[in-house]
């Protein structure tokens, strides 16, 4: 006797997702805390949050082939809170993502990095560029 569904275990894939703002040109701009960042092995996706979600379009969703490189870099502001870029460079080189995080990025990266994302670690400055 066996259930219905057979006795295979479906692994469901890993998923995480992350409260904060997004930028992308020509796509979307919301400060935090009104995005959601969902991110799993085949695909990121940018979901907006509370009452932003009746005026917004999403989500957004870029494929894990989309996604050539990953890195972070803290927005220097004159008053607090700092919030932390998390850069998503995509294979077109004229659309790019900022996830905005009041966190740090790090939990943001090591799960990017373990759904096999291309994450360089070095520190960037405000433009981008890596700081040796």
């Amino acid at each position: 006797m066996g259930n219905a569904g057979g006795d295979r275990i479906r692994a469901e894939a890993p998923r995480h997702e992350f409260v904060g703002g997004a930028y992308c040109n020509y796509k979307v701009n919301a400060s935090p805390p009104w995005m959601r960042l969902v991110i799993t092995p085949q695909r990121l996706e940018f979901q907006t949050r509370g009452l932003a979600r009746f005026f917004a379009r999403g989500p957004w969703v870029i494929p894990h082939q989309q996604v050539r490189q990953v890195f972070a870099k803290r927005r220097r502001r004159i008053l607090a809170p700092f919030f932390w870029d998390v850069e998503i460079v995509t294979t077109d080189p004229s659309v790019w993502w900022t996830f905005w995080s009041p966190r740090r990025p790090e939990p943001i990266l090591l799960f990017l990095e373990e759904c096999g994302y291309a994450v360089d670690w070095t520190p960037h400055n405000w433009a981008g560029l890596p700081v040796e």
